[in-house]
């Protein structure tokens, strides 16, 4: 799955590093989470930076999750204090790590 970065004015651009990151340590966490686990086989299906947005707001970066048979499952990634997963909004946090890109 290719990492998409939206622009402002709707162009296309591609992905930093620290958006790459961003993405990685997203679904880490969500591949941890006991909801997801007990998804059928879920397939990244999108994944696109709302480069708008700051990357600490919710809704930076957009996955969408296809499951056979099953309503999509979409979630929202940025980086914030702690690492968390809402699973009823979608809304997923990173803290980021000591060395690493987003500092």
């Amino acid at each position: 799955m290719t990492l998409t970065v939206i622009q402002a004015d709707g162009s296309s651009a591609a992905p930093s590093e620290k958006d790459q990151q961003l993405l990685t340590l997203v679904q880490g966490l969500l591949a941890k989470d006991p909801h997801f686990q007990v998804s059928d086989k879920p397939i990244l299906s999108r994944a696109e930076v709302n480069a708008g947005q700051q990357d600490t707001e919710a809704g930076y970066l957009y996955l969408r999750y296809d499951i056979p048979g099953k309503v999509p499952q979409e979630f929202w990634g940025h980086w914030g204090s702690r690492d968390h997963v809402a699973w009823k909004s979608g809304q997923i946090s990173v803290k980021p790590q000591a060395g690493s890109l987003t500092r």
